[in-house]
């Protein structure tokens, strides 16, 4: 029965004042949340932090979500800003891998998102190894806000609209992102590329084509 409701039918159940409903709703979105908040801030332990604290903004502010709008866009807006905000908070003031709000403890909720790496087949990761690991470190030395809209656009395939709808920016502004984030993501593989002896031939492609390596289906996410 769980799974034929509707993110918005347990919103509903918990606003009416069910407080089992959010369990329902970590349930189904921490998949889809872990797998862009990890691609973004680039480690599993930071990503499980700010997973968390996406989950304790949006418990927060569920009074403020809209009747009649996506709780599930909603939440990836919230994801994304605290992943943009983790990386900064990281590279300006050098926030410690083990930092825990002193907010009240009993807003903590059990997190136990499938590791967004485990979804390709042995034989997938091993022919996309050399690739991923190139891009994946290139990726990692991007400005927060760069690595996000690639992250959007070429792991989550968000439309630009959909984009700027999240970050609450011009369309305009989201494709000069894109385009600069990609330039300054083929500048940066450049050396690697000559490092590890790779063919540059594995990154050609148009300008404005994609050159972050992309998971498979992520539709599914078994839940602990």
């Amino acid at each position: 029965m769980t799974s034929e409701q509707t993110d918005e039918y347990w919103v509903e159940r918990y606003l009416a004042g069910e407080a089992s409903a959010f369990d329902q709703l970590v349930r189904r979105t921490q998949g889809r949340l872990y797998s862009t908040i990890y691609r973004i801030v680039g480690s599993k332990d930071e990503a499980l932090d700010v997973l968390q604290e996406t989950y304790i903004k949006i418990f927060r502010n569920m009074h403020r979500f809209e009747h009649g709008s996506a709780f599930g866009t909603w939440a990836y807006r919230i994801a994304v800003n605290q992943s943009i905000s983790h990386k900064r908070k990281r590279r300006f003031i050098g926030l410690s891998l083990n930092h825990k709000s002193s907010d009240d403890d009993s807003e903590s909720y059990e997190l136990d998102p499938e590791d967004p790496d485990s979804r390709e087949s042995n034989l997938e990761r091993l022919a996309r190894a050399e690739r991923n690991h190139l891009v994946e470190k290139a990726l990692a030395s991007l400005p927060a806000a760069h690595r996000a809209v690639l992250v959007m656009c070429d792991y989550d395939d968000l439309r630009y609209e959909e984009i700027a709808a999240i970050l609450k920016v011009p369309i305009g502004t989201v494709r000069s992102r894109i385009h600069r984030a990609r330039e300054e993501l083929r500048k940066r593989l450049l050396p690697m590329l000559n490092e590890e002896g790779s063919s540059a031939a594995d990154f050609s492609g148009s300008r404005n084509e994609p050159i972050t390596p992309k998971p498979t289906d992520a539709s599914a996410y078994p839940v602990r």
